[in-house]
């Protein structure tokens, strides 16, 4: 192999790699603490309250409509949404009636 092969075709080649897969992990290790801080403001919400069934229905849907969620995970998360909101309610329904008595 001729050194002006090396220093020409091949060095330049290499750098341009390497340039290429740095580029790539940035945008990757971007978008995934993007989509961590989505979770993590979405989970805050939800201890807090500020979330309804609506709200959380839509950030459900849109999770599935990027596919970081599957169909399966989208209808069990539904359920356990229906199941606090009912037990919530009932809970709020029996505060009053202790209240009002």
């Amino acid at each position: 192999m001729d050194p002006n092969q090396f220093y020409f075709l091949i060095l330049p080649l290499a750098s341009l790699v390497v340039i290429l897969v740095i580029v790539v992990f940035y945008y990757a290790t971007k978008e995934n603490k993007q989509e961590l801080e989505e979770f993590q403001l979405l989970d805050k919400l939800i201890r807090t309250g500020v979330v309804d069934k609506v709200n959380f229905t839509t950030a459900l849907q849109d999770l599935l409509e990027r596919k970081i969620i599957d169909k399966k995970s989208f209808i069990r998360m539904g359920q356990v949404l229906e199941e606090h909101l009912t037990k919530s309610h009932e809970e709020k329904t029996k505060s009053t009636i202790e209240t009002n008595v």
